[in-house]
């Protein structure tokens, strides 16, 4: 890998505290949003959308027809976020009928809705001034319409033979004049185990793809929690409807540059927020000397 996550400054939010699990953070102008979880009548796991002082901004909530839950929002500027919305049965709450794709305005509390569905879990577009990245395989941008202006089968397949299938995850963010964004996918160990890894897609001023490197940025470890917490956790997340994992994740939401650092928010081990801190310098030298995979 390519930064091992021992040898970096991380800043922690939020952790599972018992009650609450928090995780997947996103960070804009210096507002922090993080995913709640919590126990729905100890059969499930649910997720609201709160800030940094735990004030909520989407709850879980039921209709007519269907149980609602929010995950993994992430700024799209000051005042709207785009969020995975899982919907459920309301009747059968086992059931997870989709998740879709949506915007939600913090100002006005509306919704904009989405008329892709391509898939049954639509999650972790990307925004980008009237564009947005919809997929990395196939790599895929639509305009603000959602009509495809770009799309191209990339050559995946070193990376998917040794770190599985890749999907979006952070933001477009640029650095030395290079724009890049960052990607997981996650490799299954056995029914109940799989690790996370996270690599580099570097971009064309347009947005299209150039190449990926070939190692990861980072690798996810149990041995960045605390195997206490982790334990909890786990025994925490025992529902009526629910197996443990037991699982490894880094899951980069968004990238902040400022002056010095490169500041990577995620979720770590599904149990904490933190703010994970590249010196602007060291990423340009190890980038500049790292080999990427054409596409």
């Amino acid at each position: 890998m390519i930064f091992d996550l021992k040898n970096l400054q991380i800043d922690l939010f939020k952790k599972f505290d018992g009650v609450y699990n928090y995780f997947n953070p996103s960070h804009f102008n210096g507002r922090t949003i993080l995913r709640r979880e919590s126990k729905f009548d100890d059969k499930l796991l649910v997720s609201d959308i709160v800030d940094d002082q735990d004030i909520v901004l989407l709850q879980h909530n039921t209709d007519d027809s269907y149980l609602w839950t929010y995950e993994d929002a992430r700024f799209i500027n000051e005042s709207e976020i785009s969020v995975c919305c899982c919907k459920r049965d309301k009747h059968d709450i086992e059931k997870i009928v989709n998740v879709e794709y949506k915007k939600y305005n913090l100002l006005t509390k509306e919704f904009t809705h989405f008329k892709t569905q391509n898939s049954h879990f639509e999650k972790h577009w990307q925004f980008y001034n009237d564009k947005i990245i919809y997929h990395v395989n196939p790599y895929i941008i639509f305009d603000n319409k959602e009509d495809i202006i770009f799309k191209k089968q990339l050559n995946w397949q070193p990376w998917i033979e040794k770190y599985g299938n890749p999907g979006l995850s952070t933001n477009v963010f640029e650095v030395g004049g290079i724009k890049y964004l960052l990607f997981h996918s996650y490799v299954w160990f056995s029914r109940l185990h799989y690790k996370y890894f996270v690599g580099l897609l570097r971009l064309n001023d347009d947005l299209s793809p150039l190449g990926y490197t070939v190692n990861p940025v980072f690798e996810a470890n149990r041995e960045y929690t605390d195997p206490t917490l982790l334990n909890d956790l786990w025994n925490w997340r025992k529902t009526k409807l629910c197996e443990v994992v037991k699982y490894e994740v880094v899951f980069p939401m968004n990238v902040v540059v400022d002056d010095t650092n490169i500041n990577v928010y995620s979720g770590l081990n599904d149990c904490s927020c933190v703010n994970i801190k590249i010196d602007k310098f060291e990423f340009i030298e190890k980038i500049k000397n790292e080999s990427f995979i054409l596409v």
